[in-house]
């Protein structure tokens, strides 16, 4: 699999360059050469990639001998991650990112510890754009704005299906028919102190389901990627 590089912009030309950081980073730590081949995506699915064929000090240049575009999947798959303490954060969004997540929106639980800050939406993105590099990941997953319990619910409808994954679920995950004419589901993940009786009572107000992933209690920063990965075999992606 090609190593994987993003621009703001990709060329409709017949070259396709990348510079600064990425640039460094390609040539002083890959070590990558002229000759080698890599992808490089707008992360909006759309990508192209060919050999380089030519390196300076701040940039390297690619001659473009494939274009395509990822095709999006649907349902779409949306994490809902109660905000965890920070030094959990980084290793929540590498796991969710690599498991295929399509959209992470930071929740402000009733127990969460931590509150969203003024440079939370920018970490977040930089740990998801360096996941997808590192994951191989074309299309980078979209950051939501902070959502509160009641925001949340009002999302729920015919067409967006709820998963809450709580210990208290009556109903095993394997269990749960998931249909594949939805337009999303979202995977609803608390904090570590976990979800209120009245976060769940809103969201089952909604038409969420509360279901039990297994029978252990995972980490918060663990539990998306494992509610993921479930879903992603259930829907016959992985």
């Amino acid at each position: 699999m090609l190593t994987l590089f993003f621009v703001d912009q990709l060329s409709s030309g017949s070259t396709q360059e990348i510079d600064k950081e990425d640039a460094h980073h390609a040539v002083k730590v890959l070590r990558l050469n002229i000759g080698e081949k890599i992808k490089i995506s707008d992360g909006e699915s759309n990508w192209v990639s060919g050999p380089i064929v030519q390196i300076s000090k701040k940039a390297l240049e690619i001659s473009i001998t494939e274009r395509g575009i990822e095709s999006s999947n649907k349902p779409e798959l949306i994490l809902v991650q109660a905000i965890t303490k920070s030094d959990r954060n980084k290793e929540m969004l590498e796991l969710i990112t690599a498991a295929g997540v399509d959209q992470v929106i930071p929740w402000q639980a009733e127990r969460s510890i931590s509150k969203w800050q003024d440079d939370s939406e920018r970490k977040w993105l930089i740990t998801i754009k360096e996941s997808c590099k590192q994951s191989r990941r074309v299309k980078v997953p979209r950051l939501r704005q902070v959502m509160n319990t009641t925001g949340l619910a009002k999302e729920f409808n015919s067409k967006n299906l709820g998963l809450v994954f709580h210990e208290s679920g009556q109903v095993k995950f394997a269990d749960a028919q998931i249909s594949s004419n939805l337009d999303a589901v979202y995977l609803i993940i608390g904090p570590e102190g976990g979800i209120t009786d009245n976060e769940l009572s809103i969201f089952q107000s909604a038409g969420s389901m509360i279901l039990r992933l297994g029978p252990t209690v995972l980490r918060s920063a663990h539990a998306g990627f494992a509610a993921l990965a479930a879903v992603q075999t259930k829907l016959g992606r992985w």
